[in-house]
Formats: C-alpha cells, structure tokens, sequence
C-alpha cells in the first residue's frame, strides 16, 4: 500500500482539479495562445502542472513517510513551479527561470544533502566535494531544460517523464529507497491523471510549471536512486534512460548557437518536429516516440549495474545513430506518408470496411464486453466467501454511493462520483480474485474465457467506433506498456503473487467499462442497479456461509 495509494490518490486529486483550475485559467491568463510554432489552433489553459503540484503534496503530506530530504525536496519543488507559473503568466526572461532553478537545486544540495558523490567504473570512486556540487547543481538545471524544451507535442513530455518516473521508482525500491519510490509513484500518477486531458487534441497543457516540475523531479530522483548508500545502480543509468530528451537539447541547442542565436530562442528543430516534417501524424509522432522511450526504460533497466563507461558509450551511439538517421532521412527527402497519398489498400483495411457495414454489430460487441465482464463479476461474487474488515468497508462505501445516486439524485449521465465508484469497484474484483481467492479454483479458467473475450469485443469496438474517444491513442500505449511489461521484470515494484495477471485483468476491465461507459447515457439506470446489485452480493455472500 505504501506504493500504491500515492499513486492513486495523486492521480485522483490531480483529475480533481484540472477541470477546476481549467475554468478560471482564462481569468487569471494562463493559456497558451496559438501560433506560428504552435500545433493547436485555439487556446489552451496551462494548469496542468499545478493540479500535478497540489496532486503530489497531498498524496505526499497524506500517505508517504517524509524525512527531512523529503522535505527540502517538496520545498525545492514549490519554488520552482513559483517560477513556472510566473512564466506561464508573465513569460519571463530565460535568465530569470535560469535563477529560479539554480535556486531549487541549491535547496536540495544543502539542505536535502543531495549530491552526486560517486562514480561507478570497476568500482565505486567517490568525488570531492568542490566536484560533487557543481555537477550535481549542472545535472539538476539541464535536465530540468531538457524536459521543459521537450514539450512541444499534446503527452509527448508527460508520456516520457512518465515512464522515467516508473523506471525510477523500480531503481529505488531496488535500493531500498522507499520514500524516493513512493514519490516516484506520486509523480507518475499525477502524470497519468493529467495525460487524461493531455492526450491529443489536449484540452490542457502543464506548462512551464509542470514541464520544469518533471524535469526537476527526474533529476532529484535519479540522483537519490543511484547515490543511496544501498543503492549498487551506476549512476549514468538515468542518462541512458533520458537519453532521448538529453539528445533533443543539445542538438537544438548547439544548431543554434552555430546559426548565432540564443541557445533559448524558440524554433522548429526538436526531434517531435523533424518527425512531423517526415509526414507521421500528430499521434504517430508521439507513438513513435514512446517507442524509442520504452526501448530506453528496458535497456537502462537492463544496463543497470554496468560501470558508467559502458552505459555512457551506449549512449554515445544512440545519440550518433539517431542524428546519423535523421540526416540522412532529411538529405533524402523521405517521407512516412505524402499529404496527398490515399489510404493504403490492404488486406486488413478492406476487412474493416466490410465488418464496418452490419448496422448492428458495434451493438453486438457492445453487448459482448457487458456479458462477459457481468459474467466475470458474478463468478468472483459467487466464489467470494471472506472478506477482511476494511474491503467490507469499502465494497459498504461503493454500496452507499450507488444507492444513493440510483434512490435520490437519480440523475441522468452519470456522475465522476459514479465512475469513479465503477472504476474502484473494479479494481476490488479483481483483488479478490488474485489475492483473496484460492488459486486453482474451479471457475478461474472461465474467469480468463470471460476477460479474454472482453477484451477481444473492445478491441473490435475500438476499431467500429467513430468516436473520437475510442481511438487507439499514445496514453493507451503507455498504459498498456507499464501493465503488462513492468511487472514482468524481475525485482519490480513489490507486487504480490500473480500481480502482473492482476495488472493484466485490470487493464481489461478498465478498457471494458471505458467501452459500456460510452452509452451509458441511455442506460443508466440499468448501469446503476447492475453495479448496485453486484456490490449488495459481495457484501450478501459471505453472510450466507456463517
């Protein structure tokens, strides 16, 4: 639980506010205006990364055990999204944001005594302290530059930083640096709360204040990973893992300095627009991306032990083959697709055509993912015969809620209240099932038939729907990608028994009730008295047995 509920309660508060702060962001003048740089072409409030902020101190000041570093850390942090949301307000100078984030790192090094103090090579080899600073205060300031340059594409630096944060909190767990991995945690679930707006076309951006936030945080954490005392971690392993973003900066910077401008001044050069300019679509350049950043999490994961001169020469040819590809893709004038090509006529593309002309089979599949996932609750309701105290409180709490929205409110679309309880609810069966439940039971193979077959009608439904909603976005490959990957890895986060099934069976479920929650405008009622029904049984069953 240590690190679960900050990334849950992160993750909430941060949904929590951004339709809050998204509404008096025009008042107080924080959006991003459109323009000749710009891919959106209506304003867009940057609140982002301050929902992010108040997301993590909650779950920070609520739920993860702080020690002084902790603190210092938190503080350097609020100085630092001071900064950024004067700059999303005001625009400031580069030199004024220079000084804002020198005086944050200056805060985590003195205060916080954080320091990059060693070095790996055959051996751990300590660095003086005249050293030790000034490195670790240049580490700090250009990675939290590198991020903030970055984000130029809707998810594009949230989705990045949030498999870095993912892979930072394996680090330090690995090191037993609970509190850093808690953190981690809180950051990455404030993250994915906000790449639920962020996603293309974003409805909110994060701003100077969440990019420079993330960067920082990366930094510090990265530090704190592989500097602990019981951490063997060579310290060069975040730079393998931030290579992609470490690249962007200095080729962007050393172009402009060689065309004697300000290494600060805007253009179109980064990675993200050199990949639009080859014809990848908004998405497919974000895809992309994440590609090569998920290719980064596991080889610095795998890397992780090797001396820094290793890592730092894997790094040195990822940086050379990736300008190497980019120049010669540029000199050739290659192109992903040209702006007038039609539609490739494959085999699969004429398929989907011809399964899109029944009128009735999005209402086929629609009805398939409900019989399967109401079949799979019903099984786990039916198998469930104990329940510890505080998962009876809670399936009571989820009770209560339905009843009360279902006899009182009786409101027509359903509520974030509601959804969030559906969501939750969920999230109980699925414990029951891996944790709760025996293994080996009778009904666990017709369980997986259920969410296999779930899953397969969402996939078909994603793929019949017009709506916008149900397109295969990045943020699904990021969450796809953690689900199913990081768990596999050996030393990862704690989980219990079977924990990657259970993140597998989640991922369904979620995507599932995604897929009934898209007409549940017609049918809620019949929702609200399924889940309440559901619930009333879990708390039933185990009275039965008595």
């Amino acid at each position: 639980m240590v690190y679960i509920m900050p990334f849950l309660l992160a993750m909430v508060v941060t949904i929590a506010w951004l339709p809050i702060l998204g509404r008096v962001a025009a008042k107080w003048l924080v959006v991003d205006q459109p323009g000749e740089r710009k891919v959106h072409l209506v304003p867009i409030p940057r609140v982002g990364g301050v929902a992010m902020v108040i997301g993590v101190f909650v779950a920070a000041l609520v739920v993860i055990p702080l020690g002084d570093p902790e603190r210092y850390f938190l503080a350097a942090a609020a100085v630092l999204t001071v900064f950024g949301v004067m700059d999303d307000r005001f625009d400031l100078d580069y030199r004024v944001k220079l000084v804002g984030q020198v005086i944050a790192a200056v805060i985590v090094i003195v205060g916080g005594d954080l320091q990059i103090h060693a070095l790996t090579l055959d051996e751990r080899i300590a660095l003086p302290y005249w050293l030790a600073v000034p490195l670790t205060v240049f580490f700090l300031v250009g990675l939290t530059n590198a991020i903030n340059l970055a984000d130029g594409l809707d998810g594009l630096a949230g989705g990045t930083t949030f498999l870095c944060l993912c892979a930072l909190a394996m680090l330090a767990h690995s090191g037993g640096e609970i509190a850093s991995a808690a953190l981690a945690l809180a950051f990455a679930g404030a993250v994915l709360g906000f790449l639920r707006f962020n996603t293309f076309p974003a409805s909110v951006f994060m701003g100077d204040a969440g990019s420079q936030l993330l960067g920082f945080a990366v930094g510090v954490l990265s530090i704190r990973a592989t500097q602990s005392g019981g951490s063997a971690v060579s310290a060069a392993t975040p730079i393998l893992l931030l290579a992609l973003p470490i690249l962007d900066t200095l080729s962007v910077m050393v172009q402009r300095i060689s065309e004697r401008r300000s290494p600060f001044s805007a253009d179109k050069n980064h990675i993200h627009h050199k990949l639009l300019a080859f014809g990848f679509d908004h998405h497919e350049a974000v895809m992309v991306i994440y590609a090569i950043q998920a290719d980064l999490f596991l080889l610095a994961y795998w890397m992780r032990y090797e001396s820094d001169l290793v890592i730092l020469g894997v790094v040195m040819v990822f940086f050379a083959g990736s300008i190497f590809l980019l120049q010669v893709a540029s000199r050739k004038g290659w192109r992903f697709r040209n702006a007038r090509q039609a539609p490739r006529n494959t085999p699969l593309a004429r398929l989907l055509s011809v399964v899109r002309r029944p009128q009735n089979l999005p209402r086929w599949t629609y009805a398939t993912v409900a019989a399967a996932i109401g079949f799979y609750a019903l099984t786990i309701m039916a198998e469930t015969v104990t329940l510890s105290s505080d998962v009876l409180y809670l399936i009571l709490a989820l009770f209560a809620v339905m009843v009360f929205w279902l006899a009182i409110l009786r409101l027509k679309p359903l509520s974030l209240v509601e959804k969030a309880a559906l969501y939750v609810t969920a999230a109980v069966l699925v414990y029951l099932d891996c944790v709760v439940l025996p293994e080996g039971r009778m009904l666990s193979t017709l369980n997986w038939i259920a969410l296999l077959t779930a899953a397969g009608a969402t996939v078909l439904r994603l793929q019949l729907s017009k709506d916008r909603r149900f397109e295969l976005t990045p943020l699904d490959l990021i969450v796809l990608f953690v689900a199913l990957v990081l768990p596999s890895l050996s030393g990862s986060l704690g989980l219990p028994d079977g924990g990657a099934m259970g993140i597998a069976k989640l991922v369904i479920l979620f995507y599932g009730l995604e897929v009934l929650l898209s007409r549940a405008e017609t049918r809620v009622m019949w929702l609200r008295l399924s889940v309440a029904t559901l619930l009333f049984g879990l708390i039933l069953r185990p009275l039965l047995t008595i």
